[in-house]
């Protein structure tokens, strides 16, 4: 693609801005089952996405392939997608900007195809192994990947950048007593030749047994503490409250709380696209703007909402380097990226024997029924084990677990020094609070 043909033409037929956007990915992903290799898949994937601004009026347009030889014509579907575009609110394509570049820490050596095979078959082997309840192992599978931007427009912006994974994953079932419960594991694996099948299996086959022979306990108000992978979820479910366009239009539960204190002192909230600790690092959004580290919260009050271009204009202030897209073809909007809950200094087991009893909850369900992402308010299925004298008793499930989230963030007791961010863009440590309303048996 001749980009800059492109955006010259634009200009010249009198578009107000032309944005074109490019997104790559490449990767291969091998699966295994039942001793031998189930599939083999490589890609290789280049899209385009168009974004003109017109007469005041935005245009967009994804296209897997590209012709030089049609610029005319696919500037014209542009031209009249801008003619029956109701808003009037048009977006603004970014001026260029300085910004000091940025990689992840970690270092990727490629695996042969042989080396891959012989790691799934050793994971098998072990997690079969593993423990007598293992009934069947139900995936295991190899991904890597490589996926690049680059991002070009009238006003002058060209950055690109790229970033790696290669993660191993494993799924299982386990039984005891007629009940089957299944776990998943997923391991950032940076050189496949330095990982050890048998502590992939442990962590893999612990996550089934976390929930085997769980029961119910009576309703109530209990002290408990969501691991970190279930206030992950939570929080990870509620980031849109930060979102400056949501809170524009009066649809965010943290709508003019600007300087408030909303949570307890003990929760600091930031989000650092260039965190290097996390597994995808940008030095800017999909918008071409800068990323930079912000500090959402402070010790629980409210000082730095989320913004992308528009949603800056249009309350008035700078864009945070928010603006993301969801795959090539989607349009921008405001996304958290490497977001996080700050850690604390005590481990999950001295969380335990600080409440002494109560419930640690592991797993929740129902994320997207169960939340009201406007007040807050949630009610959602949980899985997890009931803490007696400070120690792991029994496992816990058929429970729901359901408050405010802004109003039970006010009641945290302590945060834990767990923050793992493995796969994830959102990550929190365990959290401790004095209550939830549990229902039960």
């Amino acid at each position: 693609m001749n980009k800059q043909a492109w955006l010259d033409r634009a200009a010249a037929r009198g578009f107000d801005g032309l944005e074109i956007y490019v997104g790559r990915s490449a990767g291969r992903e091998v699966k295994w089952f039942g001793g031998q290799m189930d599939s083999f898949v490589t890609s290789d994937v280049t899209g385009y996405s168009l974004r003109a601004v017109i007469g005041g009026k935005t245009a967009n347009l994804a296209l897997e392939t590209i012709d030089d030889e049609r610029i005319d014509e696919t500037l014209d579907l542009l031209a009249a997608q801008a003619e029956i575009v109701a808003s009037e609110e048009a977006d603004v394509l970014r001026a260029p900007e300085a910004a000091e570049p940025v990689t992840g820490r970690t270092v990727w050596t490629a695996p042969t195809a042989d080396r891959i095979i012989a790691a799934l078959a050793a994971t098998e082997k072990a997690i079969l192994s593993a423990d007598k309840r293992v009934k069947q192992v139900m995936e295991i599978g190899w991904e890597d990947s490589a996926s690049g931007r680059e991002i070009v427009n009238t006003n002058g912006v060209h950055v690109a950048d790229e970033n790696r994974s290669q993660v191993l994953y494993a799924g299982v079932a386990v039984e005891e007593n007629g009940k089957v419960k299944d776990g998943f594991h997923v391991e950032i694996v940076p050189d496949l030749a330095k990982v050890d099948p048998a502590e992939i299996a442990r962590k893999t086959v612990e996550d089934a047994l976390d929930e085997l022979g769980g029961t119910p306990i009576p309703s109530g108000s209990y002290p408990v503490i969501f691991e970190r992978r279930a206030m992950t979820s939570l929080f990870g479910a509620l980031t849109d409250m930060y979102s400056g366009d949501l809170i524009g239009k009066g649809i965010s539960p943290l709508k003019d709380k600007l300087g408030e204190a909303i949570f307890s002192e003990k929760i600091t909230v930031v989000d650092d696209p260039r965190c290097t600790d996390a597994l995808r690092v940008l030095a800017y959004d999909d918008e071409g703007c800068p990323t930079r580290r912000k500090v959402l919260v402070d010790r629980g009050v409210f000082r730095t909402p989320l913004h992308n271009t528009k949603s800056a204009a249009r309350m008035g202030a700078e864009s945070t380097g928010n603006g993301f897209k969801h795959g090539y073809a989607g349009t921008v909007s405001v996304s958290p990226m490497n977001c996080s809950i700050l850690p604390g200094t005590q481990t999950l087991e001295e969380l335990m024997a600080q409440m002494g009893d109560g419930l640690v909850i592991t797993r929740l369900a129902g994320l997207h029924a169960g939340l009201n992402h406007v007040t807050g308010d949630f009610s959602l299925q949980c899985f997890g084990y009931r803490v007696k004298d400070g120690k792991r008793e029994r496992n816990v499930a058929l429970i729901t677990a359901a408050g405010n989230f802004l109003e039970m963030m006010k009641k945290v007791v302590a945060v834990g020094c767990d923050l793992d961010w493995e796969y994830r863009t959102i990550a929190c440590p365990s959290v401790a609070f004095e209550s939830c309303a549990i229902a039960g048996e």
